[in-house]
């Protein structure tokens, strides 16, 4: 498909189009350029040129919908190329939604140089690695601090440092703290305390958009397991399982792997489909 289509050409919807039927058109293309990627890939001699061809449709339709979705980012792309034909008027309403600062545009730059953050071969937009790394160490130091504030006062005010009491404390505070610090937000915005300050978000891989209830328990229920289990030695497993992002180039960690989730930049605000 020609990168010289509008993003609205690209989706074949016009440009007053209403962000419903925009969604629709989307999710219909990228349905069926990932039906035609995955029969290429069944055959017995699939074409790497045909498959990566589709990977590059699938980054272009979901490029589109990221700006389209957004009534800012929709609004600054039609007075770029000069769509004044109404597209975006529905949702200009949402500008002034306090909740549309959730993921800012203009606070989510390309990296250092000019040069553009790089793109998965799914066409997820990733961050650098410094930017996912500062977020998983502010989760970690905030999830430790509060653990430590839960737990030290009741052990040690309570002679609880050994035993069951002891046991059941620690790792129940551990369990809670990633059940409401994780798991819950990853859910509902994408974003913990970390990867909100970073303005990144994790998103489901085949859509960009929220992940399900269940690919956020999928995400951290094995370093939970392994605290549950093993307590100091499963939050060294549970550490390792957070940074396994760093073994590969599109970042995709063991946690994304087993969820299906990724964790991209947070330039528009997702939304979780029906």
């Amino acid at each position: 498909m020609s990168d010289d289509l509008t993003h609205y050409e690209l989706l074949e919807v016009d440009p007053g189009a209403e962000k419903d039927e925009i969604r629709t058109a989307y999710q219909s293309k990228l349905a069926n350029v990932r039906a035609a990627r995955d029969k290429e890939e069944e055959t017995r001699r699939p074409s790497e040129s045909v498959i990566r061809a589709a990977r590059e449709e699938e980054a272009r339709l979901r490029a589109a919908w990221q700006v389209l979705s957004d009534p800012v980012q929709r609004q600054r792309y039609d007075t770029q190329f000069h769509i004044d034909d109404g597209a975006g008027d529905a949702d200009d309403g949402e500008l002034d939604d306090p909740d549309a600062a959730l993921v800012p545009v203009e606070r989510a730059p390309a990296r250092r140089g000019g040069t553009p953050a790089p793109v998965a071969e799914d066409g997820l937009e990733i961050p650098s690695t410094g930017r996912r790394m500062t977020a998983a160490i502010i989760d970690a130091v905030t999830m430790i601090a509060a653990w430590a504030v839960v737990v030290y006062p009741i052990t040690l005010g309570g002679n609880l440092t050994s035993g069951l009491p002891a046991f059941i404390t620690e790792v129940g505070t551990m369990e809670f703290l990633i059940l409401v610090y994780l798991v819950l937000p990853t859910a509902w915005t994408g974003q913990t305390l970390g990867k909100r300050y970073t303005y990144c978000m994790v998103v489901d891989r085949a859509t960009g958009q929220l992940p399900t209830i269940g690919q956020s328990l999928r995400r951290y229920i094995i370093p939970a397991f392994a605290f549950a289990l093993l307590v100091t030695t499963g939050a060294v497993i549970a550490l390792i399982y957070a940074l396994s992002f760093l073994m590969n180039r599109d970042q995709i960690s063991l946690a994304d792997r087993f969820a299906k989730t990724a964790v991209v930049i947070a330039r528009y605000r997702p939304e979780r489909l029906t």
